[in-house]
């Protein structure tokens, strides 16, 4: 065997022939890496998303805007995927984010940096949340067995079939 080139696994960017439509697209985190603190104190969260084998780069961020309004962007993101923490507060199991799963709605852009400047793409314009129950199953439970007993009690049990 001659020494040489070494497979790697292949180009981790597919060539883009443009950016995708803008719409909804159900994506995957592909990487990312645990938030980091800016000098103005808000918190960002790069990740690298795949839509349709297209990479997609997002970096939401939380903390204060410039009117001082807070904002939680990583937390949205981390709702869409089902990976935020049971309690507000708590921190997030980031080794848990690698993999998982949202929808998004994708805008075009054009690049204002870097070595697309100056070309359409894509830019993640909000996550979805999955849709929740209004109210939780466990309140429906007692009023529905409740309903099945009256209801059993309603009815006649001296049938002849």
């Amino acid at each position: 065997m001659t020494e040489g080139y070494r497979f790697m696994g292949g180009d981790q960017r597919r060539i883009l022939s443009g950016p995708l439509p803008e719409g909804d697209y159900q994506f995957e985190v592909a990487d990312y890496q645990e938030p980091y603190q800016k000098a103005n104190g808000n918190w960002v969260l790069k990740m690298r998303l795949t839509i349709q084998g297209q990479v997609i780069f997002d970096q939401p961020w939380s903390g204060e805007t410039s009117q001082g309004e807070p904002r939680d962007g990583i937390g949205e993101f981390l709702i869409c995927v089902n990976r935020s923490p049971r309690n507000k507060g708590d921190g997030p199991d980031w080794r848990k984010v690698l993999g998982a799963r949202g929808k998004c709605r994708l805008k075009v852009e054009v690049a204002q940096m870097g070595s697309l400047a100056g070309k359409e793409v894509n830019r993640v314009a909000y996550y979805y949340r999955p849709k929740e129950l209004e109210v939780p199953l466990s309140e429906h439970l007692p009023s529905k067995l409740q309903q099945a007993k009256e209801q059993a009690a309603e009815e006649p049990d001296d049938l002849p079939f």
